[in-house]
């Protein structure tokens, strides 16, 4: 696409005039500036990012008014890490690229740099995805009187209640995802009142918020049973359930198991019980990417007990940091088949300095015989790959992948969290269960996959590719023909800006 540059007036800066894309919150730039158009916003001179999802909305805040653009770099509990959280470089990035210069771009990586903004982004974060309560001493510190907040709530969050004393709500729009509705909203502080102070006093923790490892521990050696086992080694443990000959080795960050499941089950739990099939459970206390000589360790010794050769058959199974961890750990058991959903190969930079996600496992020794997936799970039995080749970073990391036991199958369109999108159509069951079981082909998988036809996010990335290709007649008629088998909101609104 051909970009055309122009002088931002009053701040001076170089501006790119056409920002393509959509970002993480379901923004396109004409999007953002709708919104703020909407909203009525008075003069913004500071906008405040916390969730990373929304550059295109700090983009035409910055180029509406000027304003600072201020990147709040917290975990999902609410602290300032040692170093930015993954988000930040792609988001400077983006910004950059729309001609933001460096002295209007502040990176907060401590409490104290806090400052009032009048307007403040959270979509697709607390609230959303992380608990809400995390964020008080964020708003407490930049919420100021008249201004606000852009907030997406999940039912059962407990979002309402929290914000309740900060301002009014205001709905702007609803979605649901994994089958829970989300609602995303307008906070407006009073402008007669301060938000309220974070709390300070130290509280007896609620039996939700006692430790996750220790919560884990409890449930996993009752799920193991006489049969199974249960193993601790401080980031990292291993749960093995004993039910038939097949085993499916599972990867999963524990903090989303039993944070965001109510079950509090490691991922695919559910659907292996189901099928009777036995289970080994990796799971790791946050973002690490099982790098940590004591999984290796537990690996070595598993293969070397004999453990893999007790079943018929053996498949690592995982999606994005657990797809790493299927595919560079089945180097343990030779022959075993993969699974993996948007996988990454390494975060090793030298390897693929195209990653610009996942800042928090960067500083990671990713050497070793499992540390290069791409190339340890050549060992592998057949490595079935499922990703969107239009996300070029997920693309990047599959391409790396060229053994002969690979099969790649395209999900185009879907974006990096797939799986949501294959769960919403109803395909994910058939899918997976044809993968493990070993009777997936790559007709079938497609075959299920044009039930995408008719699924609200993949038509909406049709019609925007077409728009932005310069396809305006092309995005008419997949507008119409959407139009006639039922409503779809955002093309419907799309179809009448054309």
């Amino acid at each position: 696409m051909r970009l055309t540059r122009q002088m931002s007036e009053g701040t001076g800066a170089m501006m790119i005039g056409d920002v393509p894309g959509t970002d993480a919150a379901g923004f396109t730039l004409a999007a953002a500036e709708g919104l703020l158009e909407a909203l009525q916003l008075p003069s913004v001179t500071r906008f405040s990012e916390v969730s990373g999802s929304a550059p295109h909305l700090a983009i035409a805040v910055h180029r509406r008014w000027g304003a600072a653009i201020d990147l709040i770099s917290v975990d999902e509990k609410g602290a300032f890490p040692r170093e930015a959280v993954e988000w930040v470089a792609p988001y400077v990035a983006a910004l950059e690229q729309a001609g933001i210069s460096s002295p209007h771009i502040r990176v907060i990586t401590r409490a104290q740099d806090l400052a009032p903004s009048q307007l403040l982004s959270n979509l697709v974060g607390f609230g959303d995805i992380h608990r809400v309560k995390f964020l008080a001493p964020v708003l407490a510190a930049c919420l100021m009187p008249g201004g606000g907040m852009l907030v997406d709530i999940r039912k059962g969050s407990g979002g309402y209640p929290f914000l309740k004393p900060f301002g009014e709500t205001t709905l702007l729009d609803q979605r649901e995802e994994d089958g829970a509705p989300v609602h995303r909203i307008a906070l407006r502080v009073d402008g007669s009142k301060t938000a309220p102070e974070p709390r300070t006093t130290v509280e007896e923790p609620t039996r939700e918020e006692t430790n996750t490892q220790e919560d884990w521990a409890e449930i996993a050696t009752r799920l193991a049973g006489a049969n199974g086992f249960y193993r601790e080694g401080g980031e990292h443990a291993m749960l093995f359930i004993e039910r038939s000959d097949t085993l499916v080795v599972t990867f999963d960050n524990l903090d989303i198991a039993m944070e965001k499941r109510d079950d509090k089950r490691p991922w695919g739990f559910a659907f292996i019980e189901k099928q009777g099939w036995s289970m080994l459970g990796v799971t790791a206390a946050g973002w690490t990417w099982f790098r940590d000589p004591w999984v290796y360790a537990q690996f070595d010794a598993l293969k070397k007990q004999g453990f893999f050769k007790r079943f018929k058959r053996v498949v690592f199974y995982g999606a994005s940091m657990g797809g790493y961890g299927a595919c560079a750990f089945s180097s343990a058991c030779p022959g075993a088949d993969v699974l993996a959903i948007s996988p990454q190969s390494t975060l090793d930079k030298a390897l693929v300095p195209f990653e610009t996600r996942y800042v928090t496992a960067w500083n990671r020794d990713f050497s070793g015989k499992y540390g290069d997936a791409a190339k340890v799970s050549a060992k592998a039995g057949r490595v079935t790959l499922i990703y969107d080749p239009y996300e070029p970073l997920d693309a990047g990391h599959v391409n790396r992948f060229t053994g002969k036991n690979v099969v790649k199958l395209r999900a185009s369109l879907l974006g990096h969290r797939l799986g949501s999108s294959l769960q919403q159509m109803g395909i994910l069951s058939p899918i997976v269960l044809g993968a493990l079981n070993g009777t997936l082909t790559e007709a079938e998988f497609y075959d299920k996959l044009r039930a995408r036809k008719g699924f609200a996010r993949y038509q909406n990335e049709l019609f925007k590719r077409a728009v932005e290709k310069g396809h305006p007649e092309l995005a008419r008629r997949l507008g119409r023909w959407v139009l006639t088998r039922g409503d779809n909101r955002a093309i419907r609104k799309r179809l009448d800006k054309l």
